[in-house]
């Protein structure tokens, strides 16, 4: 299996989490909307052939008392395991939801708070004990405004060992009150369910990312791409549509210091500026002039599929003002999916972002190229930060269950071989937090 180079990498986590906690199930987080940015209450449930497992993460309480921008706030990340200290097994995750929460009532805030939450996996870990060809960042979900909570269609699962630790990073956000003094913290709930508990046989998906990008210097064109190197499966039409990305300079969000990991797949905030060896330099995080911007990235080569799929569930993160976002095929010249949102009735922020979530899924080609549109219309006045990712969960094609026996089991060789040296110390992301320790059954 292949990986991202080490620009792409997810960083390791830079904090514990002093604050945090996991404990049995509470009621489900209410639903009502909120005054400022309302969450997404209509995910379609899972159904799979077994319980369903629930983990709850409680971030650190976070003190919110300035305007925090886009990757600005307060974060944290957090080392967590779905079944830690048990014998290794296969598990499928078919759900993952974050909320803002009171920290003292548990009572559901506005998502208007929320930056973002990320659950990453290391991806070098995690090719070694699912083998194969595909081209894997570590991120495994994103939310953040406008859609708090994903259920993947029944049936179809994310594949992942219990003893994987996963870095479970939550950030907060601000944009509305500027004479606040107040404390919140993510709730956080992964369900899963236990491979050996089915009684149908799960279908394995895994994510690609696509994000739209813009070009800071260099010479016109596409990312990855030699200024005269042409898609060579692109019809006329396509490749003559306006490429904005990538004919004018943009600037890059660079107002403040920005921290923690970001909501681009496998890559942190503070290094969003990418070099792709032609002499280009492109950022993931941009700024809106006011007015309508609509923006075409290449997309062809972030996806790198390894082979003919299906599309099964886009979950999409934008700023607020982003009115779109669209996956092209420019092969065919159609459509393969395009989000809408709802901005705030009030303040900045999003109420409702559309996600895509099918048993049946949508073909994706590997020798087809791809674009993403994005759509933002600034009607603030003044300049904005903004993103566009379109986080994509496509049939594994190549999943094989791990040889579990093996795991638990090992050779003696590779017992041995495997063995630290005296003084070599334990890596501290390499076991969860201590507080992040149980599951409930839903």
């Amino acid at each position: 299996m292949r990986w991202f180079p080490s620009r792409w990498c997810v960083l390791a986590a830079v904090t514990a989490l002093a604050a945090s906690g996991c404990k049995p199930r509470d009621a489900p987080p209410t639903t009502e909307p909120s005054a400022r940015a309302a969450a997404t209450a209509t995910a379609s449930k899972s159904a799979p052939s077994a319980r369903v497992h629930e983990y709850e993460v409680l971030s650190q309480v976070y003190h919110v008392d300035d305007i925090y921008k886009s990757m600005r706030g307060p974060q944290s990340t957090e080392h967590v395991a779905l079944r830690p200290g048990a014998p290794a097994e296969l598990l499928w995750i078919v759900g993952f939801e974050a909320v803002m929460v009171d920290p003292t009532s548990h009572k559901q805030l506005s998502q208007e708070f929320m930056c973002h939450t990320n659950l990453d996996i290391d991806p070098v870990k995690h090719g070694a004990l699912f083998a194969g060809n595909k081209r894997i960042s570590g991120r495994l979900f994103t939310l953040s405004q406008g859609q708090y909570r994903i259920d993947l269609p029944a049936g179809f699962g994310l594949p992942i060992l219990s003893s994987e630790v996963m870095d479970l990073n939550t950030q907060v956000l601000n944009l509305n009150v500027p004479d606040i003094k107040r404390n919140v913290r993510h709730r956080i709930v992964m369900r899963y369910v236990r491979d050996r508990e089915l009684t149908t046989p799960m279908k394995a998906l895994y994510s690609a990312g696509a994000y739209g990008l813009k070009l800071l210097t260099g010479q016109d064109g596409h990312y990855g791409r030699h200024s005269q190197q042409q898609p060579a499966a692109a019809n006329a039409a396509a490749a003559k549509a306006p490429d904005h990305a990538h004919q004018h300079s943009a600037a890059a969000v660079n107002e403040a210091p920005e921290h923690g990991p970001g909501c681009l797949p496998g890559e942190n905030a503070g290094h969003n500026v990418f070099d792709d060896n032609e002499g280009r330099e492109f950022t993931g995080h941009w700024v809106v002039k006011p007015g309508r911007e609509v923006n075409h990235t290449r997309v062809t080569q972030l996806m790198d599929l390894p082979f003919d799929t299906t599309l099964h569930y886009v979950a999409v993160h934008l700023h607020p003002f982003g009115e779109s976002l669209e996956l092209r095929d420019l092969t065919t010249g159609k459509r393969v999916y395009k989000a809408y949102t709802r901005q705030a009735k009030q303040g900045l922020g999003l109420a409702h972002v559309d996600f895509y979530s099918s048993q049946q899924g949508m073909p994706l080609f590997k020798d087809h190229e791809y674009e993403i549109i994005s759509v933002y219309n600034n009607t603030s006045g003044e300049d904005q930060d903004s993103m566009a990712v379109m986080n994509m969960y496509v049939l594994d094609k190549e999943f094989r269950k791990p040889n579990l026996e093996n795991l638990r089991n090992p050779p003696a060789a590779t017992r041995a071989s495997a063995a630290p040296s005296p003084s070599a110390a334990p890596s501290p992301s390499a076991a969860p937090s201590p507080s992040a320790a149980s599951t409930t059954d839903e």
